[in-house]
């Protein structure tokens, strides 16, 4: 059955849209605040933060350019790109599952520090953007070529 509005469009969109802001907030969050943990807690690599910055600058205007697309009711993207996104997707939130894991693997079994592993809130936002993906490409296969329309199963 084919609905322009469907409940599942709605909440699958409605989840991303809430999952960009935590990301602004998170990108935001990096600037230095008294009540905010120390910036080694939010940024788990070595990378410099103005290429970080620059970086997460770049997502969140992929992520407002997907979210008006679908505010105005059009496909953001292909079938074929929706597949790669959610394979890509599947293997970064297996990932960062895993560092998640064994960074909990580590505090629990009080082994030397990895401050890759150890960086909580950094994989915890990794797990955001890798569920959006998941998000945009399953919601994206299921949208049919006509007019944007969501196709239930």
């Amino acid at each position: 059955m084919i609905r322009r509005q469907d409940t599942i469009d709605r909440l699958l969109t409605g989840v991303a849209a809430g999952m960009s802001v935590a990301f602004l907030l998170r990108a935001l969050g990096q600037v230095p605040q008294a009540w905010l943990p120390p910036i080694s807690e939010w940024q788990g690599s070595a990378i410099p933060y103005p290429i970080l910055l620059g970086t997460q600058i770049v997502i969140l205007g992929i992520l407002a350019f997907m979210l008006t697309r679908r505010a105005r009711g059009q496909r953001v993207i292909g079938r074929r790109t929706s597949r790669v996104i959610m394979g890509v997707g599947t293997v970064y939130f297996a990932a960062m599952t895993v560092r998640l894991l064994m960074g909990m693997l580590m505090w629990m079994l009080w082994l030397p520090e990895s401050a890759w592993f150890m960086a909580w809130i950094s994989t915890v936002f990794h797990l955001v953007l890798a569920s959006i993906m998941l998000i945009w490409g399953w919601h994206q296969l299921h949208i049919s070529h006509s007019g944007g329309a969501f196709v239930s199963d």
